[in-house]
């Protein structure tokens, strides 16, 4: 006998399957229609607009204004919105938008999308494309680097942000759907453009600097045993990524950073190398440019091993029921 399935567990997977699938065959929107530019934009209008007094407390209180009132401004709209959909609409539409919506709150295929033009000038001999696409992903100047460097920094890039761009918004869809993700991605932007790494963000963006450590805390952490064992189904040297990781992961300014990027250098057998800041791993720098296409192997293979064993029963059994008590509120409200 047939037993039907629950509709809240279709919806759920709907959003999140659709989600995924959504990324890996079309990638981000353009920025002008992308909801994570929108973030961007209202957190440099509220930047713009922050008086700096030279007192540390007084403008570290006006950098937790900058931080709290994106985070409540987009966790009410994406909530609301989704509340009225599935109030007026029903269950299927409102599953369908879903997963549209939480499309925009992870990249898989971007971090692809951003660092292949670097290895495909790289594959050619083109050394000058090469450093010149890899500036658009990094913040250090890349006009002098070797190959090595150069492709280390694609490398670096793609390790990284495995961590902000997927392996933490699953986790947060998993504890509390769309609405946790969304507070996830204006924090991760918050410390993207208010970071405290400038005089002028110093004071102004330590909250948004500190809020974006604690948030990627567990994710950073979780990340790694599912890179060992994307590593695993790759052929590579799992075991090599543990020992790395736990030796360098303490190499950066960050508390996070370094895990995923210290695994990544320890797995593919390469170091990684930002020269007069940090070095991960015993191997050379990464000059053939198939270490790149590894890297994105491995950050897709292990995201969506993460995606499918963690977060989306997780987001099954809780994230969704929380996604569902969250915009019933605003909808007994309204």
């Amino acid at each position: 006998m047939d037993v039907p399935m629950d509709p809240i567990v279709l919806s759920g997977l709907i959003i999140a399957l659709g989600a995924v699938l959504l990324d890996l065959v079309f990638g981000d929107p353009p920025n002008r229609f992308h909801p994570v530019a929108w973030m961007g934009r209202t957190i440099g209008f509220l930047d713009k607009r922050v008086r700096r007094t030279g007192r540390v407390r007084r403008d570290r209180a006006f950098g937790v204004l900058v931080a709290l009132l994106p985070m409540l401004l987009f966790f009410l709209i994406y909530t609301i919105s989704l509340a009225l959909v599935r109030n007026y609409f029903g269950l299927f539409i409102w599953a369908v938008l879903g997963a549209v919506a939480l499309k925009s709150l992870f990249a898989i295929k971007a971090l692809q999308d951003h660092v292949y033009p670097v290895m495909e000038a790289l594959e050619s001999g083109d050394l000058e494309t090469a450093r010149q696409k890899v500036q658009m992903v990094v913040s250090r100047d890349t006009s002098k680097l070797d190959r090595g460097h150069v492709a280390s920094c694609a490398v670096e890039t793609v390790a990284e942000n495995a961590v902000d761009s997927v392996f933490s918004p699953f986790l947060f869809l998993g504890i509390a759907g769309i609405p946790g993700t969304v507070l996830y991605r204006v924090s991760n932007t918050l410390d993207a453009m208010v970071g405290y790494l400038t005089d002028r963000h110093r004071s102004v963006g330590w909250f948004s600097a500190k809020l974006d450590d604690v948030m990627n805390y567990v994710g950073a952490r979780l990340c790694v045993p599912f890179i060992l064992l994307g590593l695993m189904m790759m052929g590579k040297d799992w075991r090599g990524a543990w020992r790395i990781a736990k030796r360098d992961h303490g190499k950066t300014a960050s508390p996070n950073k370094g895990w995923p990027m210290a695994a990544f250098a320890g797995g593919l057998g390469i170091r990684m190398e930002k020269m007069g800041c940090y070095t991960f791993g015993d191997g050379p720098l990464p000059g053939e440019a198939r270490y790149i296409r590894e890297a994105v192997t491995l950050m897709k293979g292990s995201s969506l091993l993460f995606f499918f064993l963690v977060a989306l029963p997780l987001f099954l059994v809780l994230g969704i029921h929380v996604q569902i008590l969250l915009e019933d509120v605003f909808i007994q409200l309204l």
